[in-house]
């Protein structure tokens, strides 16, 4: 009888520790599946003004991946044309040279001061792409 007790109590304790196992695992798949979602929350909002008369043509929010450049993040959400580092056209919106008006745009209502693939965005930035000169 004591031998029979024994086999219970041990499939017991291994039916026990299979399921803590189990559970386990199931915990950090779920802690790891909040992180990701945790990360992918994280937006930065881009508008453009075609016209550079300080009216919002088209506005877009977008999802800010791990080390995104700007420049990926306006690729990844609008049809964009560069030439040597340099955006050229937007959404079909080209730079006119004759008239001296190019793609710039300001970052949470600063200019600037470096190009759109040298800057990250960071959760929160609004970005602005206009015509302008200078």
């Amino acid at each position: 009888m004591t031998l029979l007790t024994f086999k219970k109590s041990a499939t017991l304790v291994a039916a026990l520790g299979f399921a803590f196992s189990l559970a386990a695992c199931g915990n950090q798949t779920k802690g790891e599946a909040t992180k990701s979602s945790t990360a992918s929350t994280d937006t930065a909002t881009i508008t453009l003004d075609f016209e550079n008369d300080k009216k919002v043509d088209e506005t877009k929010k977008v999802t800010i991946k791990k080390d995104q450049t700007l420049l990926e993040a306006l690729k990844d959400t609008f049809k964009v044309e560069e030439k040597s580092g340099f955006i050229t056209s937007i959404d079909g919106k080209k730079q006119d040279e004759t008239a001296k008006k190019y793609w710039m745009f300001d970052i949470n209502g600063k200019m600037a001061d470096k190009g759109a693939a040298d800057i990250h965005l960071k959760k929160g930035d609004k970005v602005a792409f206009y015509l302008g000169s200078f």
